[in-house]
């Protein structure tokens, strides 16, 4: 193994028992509101990528506002995602893991609840390109998103969202060409 091959299983083995130990104090910490699934499918055109995701999502107990009205709250979430490459040479397939604190802002006192979402997270990701055109360096990847949504149905329980998300190592080293994700989601909390 040569002293590059070395240095990154050490960054990815100490990133994944940071992610491991975050995760772990986010789930043992009391959650103020019910846990939600989701499943999301996105496409990042620009590197020929699909994306296919399921996560958790839950509240911090964090929250600002009017419960009736304007209300502005903290969510924790994780993730797991397949990229799949549909495009380049040597083709690779890719596991991303990574979690995500989310600002929300929701709009109350309607049969619908409209919200918006912002975030930085991290993730870390099982190889560092897609195809011999698409090298991103590092596996840990910072994962900035903006998204839009809607809650409905009983207990506004079931909620569908179109996210934009930007994945980057923040240049820490280069390449860092960037991967954006346009991702629909459906979502239901329990």
């Amino acid at each position: 193994m040569t002293q590059q091959q070395e240095r990154t299983a050490r960054s990815l083995r100490r990133s994944a028992a940071l992610c491991c130990a975050a995760a772990a104090l986010i789930v043992a910490a009391p959650a103020q509101a019910d846990p939600a699934v989701h499943v999301a499918y996105g496409r990042d055109p620009g590197h020929g990528l699909n994306k296919y995701e399921i996560g958790l999502n839950w509240d911090s107990g964090f929250a600002y506002g009017n419960p009736q009205g304007w209300l502005a709250k903290l969510q924790w979430e994780v993730e797991l995602a397949r990229w799949n490459a549909r495009t380049g040479n040597n083709r690779r397939d890719v596991t991303e893991i990574g979690f995500s604190p989310i600002l929300r802002v929701e709009k109350h006192g309607w049969s619908v609840v409209p919200f918006a979402e912002l975030s930085v997270g991290l993730r870390l990701m099982s190889a560092t390109s897609t195809s011999d055109s698409h090298d991103y360096s590092t596996a840990f990847q910072f994962s900035d998103m903006v998204g839009v949504g809607v809650a409905f149905g009983p207990q506004k329980r079931a909620e569908a969202g179109f996210r934009f998300q930007h994945i980057s190592n923040a240049s820490i080293k280069r390449p860092n060409p960037g991967t954006n994700f346009y991702t629909g989601y459906v979502r239901y909390r329990f």
